[in-house]
């Protein structure tokens, strides 16, 4: 399991969602057939940074002043907007058994990505926005690994994310390397880029 602990500071502490039910707990991962190019994933994903904010402004009700469903949905469909071309999807959903300091986790065996339910507390999305990336990113990497002919990565940067996924370093055993690592640095660096390229896209 891959976990962001990368925001300890900010993550919400005013109550824990209890007893909360995933409203996509159901749904099933689906495989991509598509070719999935590098560059129109990163396209995709840092337009659907600005589809979200953008059409938050009109959104009744913004995201804000939005339910712990809603917000849920909004995300969902945050998500939904680049997440084919990730390699998978239907695979996002909340959790309430998180613990306080874990953000998310892409499970590469089941190709689910998992998210603290806790960070639908907090008004302000970004946060939970550069989780999705973050762990989308992930998931994107798992798909190169498993299908090399189907992307746009080189074979050399396929084999480093194969291995680092074999011999994956936990945050407990050492959180200098495991914040390093050659999977985790990637990740990071996507959310935050396509965070701040959709941002700066705002008009």
């Amino acid at each position: 399991m891959l976990e962001v602990l990368d925001y300890l500071e900010n993550i919400p502490q005013d109550g824990k969602i209890e007893s909360w039910e995933d409203p996509f707990r159901d749904s099933e991962v689906v495989v991509s057939q598509d070719f999935c190019d590098i560059d129109e994933l990163e396209g995709h994903s840092a337009w659907a940074v600005q589809n979200f904010l953008e059409r938050d402004i009109d959104r009744e009700p913004c995201y804000s002043d939005a339910s712990i469903e809603q917000r849920a949905e909004y995300m969902k469909d945050f998500h939904d907007n680049f997440n084919e071309l990730s390699g998978y999807s239907g695979n996002l959903h909340f959790s309430d058994k998180m613990g306080a300091y874990d953000l998310g986790a892409f499970n590469p065996t089941t190709k689910r990505i998992d998210l603290n339910a806790d960070l639908l507390h907090d008004s302000n999305p970004e946060q939970l926005m550069e989780t999705i990336l973050h762990e989308s990113r992930h998931a994107y990497q798992d798909y190169a690994i498993n299908n090399p002919k189907k992307v746009s990565v080189d074979a050399d940067t396929i084999s480093v994310w194969k291995n680092n996924f074999e011999h994956y370093i936990t945050p407990e055993l050492d959180y200098e390397a495991y914040f390093n690592q050659p999977i985790e640095a990637d990740a990071n660096d996507f959310a935050e880029r396509m965070y701040e390229q959709g941002t700066n896209r705002l008009t």
